[in-house]
């Protein structure tokens, strides 16, 4: 009886650690899931329009699958730098490397902040009264302003409140507007009328070179490394791949729904934003997707806001410690809302992401004792390189 008793709760222990670490992984899992949600949900279509027209799926599963690369070496460098840095000292050189990605990151993540509010600002403004620039930026810095506020008045906690809230929002409205297109696409490949965009006269080059400019479009696994004070290790590394996973297949099959009606297929020519082939195709969705782009991008300048924020604490702990970080962060995002425009920023964006990839690759490969991934992540570190330094604008 003891047995049989002791082997119950034993299972019952099990049991329950298991369901508190899937809870905590997915609680973990929000705010890089934001992240990769704003980064590129709303921008994507357009830009692969124009880049691949047909072929857009193979540019979005390239795109994911180089995210996946990296996100491996985020999910190394969680486990094994950090376990240096308790362990024993790292060397000098790898200390300061490490060090450099976080200088890095944070010029990103704030330029992501403002690149986020301005195309939250464009759909809010295009749906309402199309044209007005200083309309969008004035928007975008009152979004600043509000996260900004939050983030004073209530840390961490508020944030990720909010965050969670827009998350849940967006995967609803993302489901409904990929089901409505999966829809439309059936109902014209039945009545024999579906017409698929053409392939743009790009070249090999041109195509890699804009697809690398949108290395932002799938930003934000990384945010893992900087919730330490949150999550524990593991914790954080499922979350990641949880993240990844879940964007990379919502981004490949919307890819997929969206690209029979994209603009290039039609009268109406290349699409400037996804309100253009939703006003088009299902025309009473076009106001949940605005709903759409205002939480999706609220939720990801907010996620980065947080990373941003616990990265410059780290850094500068004495500098900006309490709300200075926070401050610091919404004052260079507004001033980059109001001097860079949208499509320019999603290439500075995306070198700046490269970069902070590059240099956490050679960390990587200075941190790994096998020498397979030390090829492996050596040979990433340049291909990032490359593309901090030729990234191009995607429009």
């Amino acid at each position: 009886m003891r047995a049989k008793f002791s082997a119950g709760a034993l299972e019952t222990s099990v049991t329950s650690i298991r369901a508190m670490f899937t809870r905590r992984v997915l609680s973990a899992s929000v705010t890089p899931l934001s992240s990769i949600f704003g980064s590129g949900f709303l921008i994507i279509v357009p830009v692969l329009e124009r880049a691949l027209g047909t072929l857009s799926v193979v540019g979005i599963t390239g795109v994911c699958v180089l995210a996946w690369l990296i996100g491996t070496v985020t999910r190394h460098n969680v486990r094994a730098v950090e376990r240096l840095d308790d362990e024993q000292p790292r060397d000098r050189v790898t200390s300061r490397i490490d060090d450099a990605s976080d200088v890095v990151i944070v010029v990103a993540y704030i330029i992501s902040i403002a690149l986020y509010l301005r195309i939250m600002a464009q759909y809010v403004i295009d749906f309402v009264s199309p044209g007005s620039i200083v309309a969008e930026r004035a928007l975008a810095t009152a979004a600043v302003l509000v996260i900004v506020g939050v983030g004073v008045a209530r840390g961490f906690s508020g944030l990720d409140r909010l965050e969670r809230l827009a998350l849940a929002a967006v995967l609803v409205l993302t489901t409904v507007l990929g089901v409505a297109l999966f829809f439309h696409d059936v109902s014209e490949v039945l009545a024999g009328s579906v017409r698929l965009p053409p392939v743009p006269a790009n070249g090999l080059v041109e195509v890699l070179l804009v697809l690398s400019g949108i290395v932002i479009t799938v930003q934000g696994f990384e945010t893992v490394r900087y919730l330490g004070h949150e999550y524990d290790e593991d914790t954080r590394v499922w979350a990641s791949r949880l993240a990844q996973i879940v964007a990379t297949s919502i981004y490949i099959g919307f890819v997929a729904v969206a690209t029979p009606v994209m603009g290039l297929g039609t009268e109406a020519g290349p699409d400037r934003t996804l309100l253009d082939i939703t006003g088009r195709v299902v025309a009473f969705l076009s106001l949940p997707l605005v709903i759409t782009a205002v939480l999706s991008q609220f939720s990801a300048a907010t996620a980065d806001t947080v990373a941003a924020h616990g990265n410059l604490q780290r850094l500068t702990p004495r500098l900006m410690r309490g709300p200075r970080s926070f401050v610091a962060s919404g004052a260079t995002a507004i001033a980059l809302i109001w001097v860079v425009s949208t499509f320019p920023l999603i290439a500075i964006a995306s070198r700046a992401f490269a970069a902070y990839y590059a240099v956490e690759s050679v960390v990587a490969m200075r941190t790994c004792d096998r020498r397979l991934h030390q090829v492996g992540f050596g040979a990433l570190a340049v291909v990032l390189t490359l593309i901090t330094l030729l990234a191009q604008p995607a429009g």
